[in-house]
């Protein structure tokens, strides 16, 4: 992978661009409501990037200068992405709730609470678990590129195509940062990665579980990414976790997606995923 520079990554390092968007052929070619709940779930994990800033920020990690610059650009780009989701739902007529939020944190409260305990106790005992968070955030990163990559690929509405395409850039950027701390850490370490291993292996879960909610994420896994053609985003971000060192044995987010989609198709049935049937014309879309 190419290499990370934080000077780089600062001077690129802002909000995602949505000025340029042509928010009346959005509104005309509208969402349906299949997009509009993997859209909210986004919106969801993108909002509360705060609660998990909160674990990085813990123990050893504040000593490191350029983590520090990172996770200040970081939350901030995050906070952008789910204001420009909730901005497109609105302009789509999928309005959010002034409260949802609020719902939204009190719903996750006990669970983020619980995991950020023990994240940090973790954190404080050796400086070696920093890894552990920077191949978290890489698995994350990398999994939220995938979604948007996907939704972009299979929505008919060319500006949330053109949007989440803009996430997912920002989201690999986030992604090469958390992959090159990890590597740089586990490199030569048989400890680290072997820690590494075990915290991986017993608490990861795909992201935003926590936030948006068992059910909506076995929904999300199962429109989006229910079917093997579409699930090219998903292997590639298993074969970049899996190039870290001790990492070979990584395929958790395919493997994790494909059980959440079972799980809830069990429950609800297959799941088809359908665009808006209001396509616009060629020169729209170009």
């Amino acid at each position: 992978m190419k290499d990370f520079s934080i000077h780089r990554f600062l001077e690129l390092a802002g909000g995602v661009q949505v000025d340029d968007l042509d928010w009346d052929l959005c509104r005309e070619v509208g969402v349906t409501d299949v997009e509009a709940r993997i859209l909210r779930y986004m919106s969801d994990t993108e909002s509360h990037t705060l609660l998990y800033m909160r674990d990085l920020l813990a123990g050893h990690s504040t000593r490191d200068p350029e983590i520090i610059q990172f996770l200040s650009v970081w939350v901030y780009e995050e906070l952008c992405h789910g204001r420009a989701i909730d901005r497109l739902l609105d302009v789509a007529g999928h309005p959010v709730s002034e409260d949802h939020v609020a719902k939204v944190a009190q719903n996750s409260a006990m669970q983020e609470f619980v995991e950020a305990a023990l994240s940090q106790a973790a954190a404080w005992l050796t400086p070696r678990f920093i890894a552990v968070h920077m191949t978290w955030g890489a698995i994350n990163e990398a999994t939220a590129a995938a979604a948007y990559q996907t939704l972009g690929e299979r929505t008919a509405n060319p500006v949330v195509a053109k949007l989440v395409n803009r996430m997912a850039r920002q989201e690999r950027r986030h992604m090469s940062f958390y992959w090159h701390q990890a590597k740089k850490r586990m490199e030569g370490d048989r400890i680290t990665q072997k820690l590494v291993e075990h915290a991986i292996k017993r608490f990861w879960t795909l992201v935003g579980s926590g936030v948006g909610g068992s059910e909506n994420l076995g929904f999300v896994a199962s429109h989006l990414f229910g079917e093997e053609e579409h699930r090219r985003g998903l292997r590639y971000a298993d074969q970049l976790i899996s190039g870290l060192p001790g990492m070979e044995w990584f395929d958790l987010v395919t493997a994790q997606t494909q059980q959440r989609a079972r799980t809830w198709e069990q429950k609800f049935g297959p799941a088809t995923f359908r665009t808006s049937s209001k396509l616009p014309d060629a020169t729209q879309v170009a």
